[in-house]
């Protein structure tokens, strides 16, 4: 947001700032219009002395965009490698299923039995409607022929249907305004004049003794998007929808490269992967799922004091 302009040394003032980096991480101490050249009085190093409503950290939102937290863990925050102002990129994984569009409930629907009464004469038919076993035993199917047999057979589902996932890269380039929790007033002040962790246990050194600093794990990001995108976040949050962010480098502000969304059909064709044939023989014993291998390192031996 910082620019630049060309001025005659005759018009130079003491208190202008020439370089960037000078202004890079002061606070204003009132609004300040477009255009304006910045001097040293118009800055201060300390937020609380800036004379703006609201908090310091409003005041760091562009105009037009909103802020929304997020929750990340290690391996969604890319191993905690994301700071303060670093760009991000943000994927999202979801489940997705056929449903009645009626019901919607999950396919297939349980079926019923019709009966009747039977015709009288000037008399409409009386018909009842009972489920003959309920639950699994009544999943509606499907009719197929047997190509040996030439017979119609009535084949249904032997398990619930399976989620089929996405993974697509929906947002990009996104600035992080913060990570972790937001210091409350007076918080870290108090904390500094009581040395009380953020675990809320009080330190007391002995003499001689250096105190480790405690390290909190962030649990959650703020992000600086627009208002559309901050109402897809929080859909995507209260559908407990899968979301990552992946750095970015500051230097690289392309955003017009377009991302193919991942499924199982692209995995497959896109890396030449191939479906196994089925084959008449088979490894012993059998494996139904993938496992990875322990290490001798990797085992924690647990003995008793």
């Amino acid at each position: 947001m910082l620019g630049s302009m060309t001025l005659p040394e005759t018009q130079m003032v003491v208190d202008l700032f020439t370089s960037k980096a000078d202004v890079v991480g002061q606070y204003a101490k009132y609004p300040l219009t477009q255009g304006i050249l910045i001097t040293s009085a118009m800055v201060t190093p300390v937020a609380g002395n800036v004379n703006l409503g609201g908090s310091t950290w409003a005041a760091m939102i562009p105009q037009g965009m909103t802020a929304i937290a997020i929750p990340i863990t290690r391996l969604s925050s890319a191993a905690y490698a994301i700071r303060d102002g670093d760009f991000v990129d943000i994927l999202v994984s979801l489940l997705l299923v056929d449903v009645d569009s009626s019901y919607q409930s999950i396919l297939p629907n349980y079926t019923a039995i019709v009966t009747g009464s039977g015709y009288l004469p000037e008399q409409l038919p009386v018909l009842t409607a009972a489920i003959i076993s309920g639950g699994q035993g009544s999943t509606q199917g499907r009719t197929e022929l047997d190509a040996a047999l030439n017979e119609p057979l009535y084949l249904v589902p032997s398990e619930s249907q399976r989620p089929r996932m996405v993974t697509q890269m929906i947002l990009k380039n996104v600035q992080v305004l913060h990570v972790g929790a937001f210091p409350l007033p007076g918080e870290a002040t108090a904390q500094a004049a009581t040395g009380q962790s953020d675990t809320g246990a009080t330190e007391t050194p002995q003499p001689g003794q250096q105190v480790a600093a405690t390290v909190v794990r962030p649990d959650m990001v703020t992000l600086m998007v627009t208002p559309q995108d901050a109402v897809t976040l929080k859909y995507l949050l209260d559908i407990n929808a899968s979301i990552t962010l992946t750095l970015r480098n500051p230097n690289d502000q392309e955003t017009n490269a377009e991302t193919e969304a991942a499924t199982l059909q692209y995995l497959l064709s896109q890396y030449n992967i191939p479906v196994p044939a089925k084959l008449p023989y088979a490894v012993e014993p059998r494996t139904d799922t993938i496992t990875p291998p322990e290490l001798p390192n990797d085992i924690i031996v647990v003995t008793p004091k």
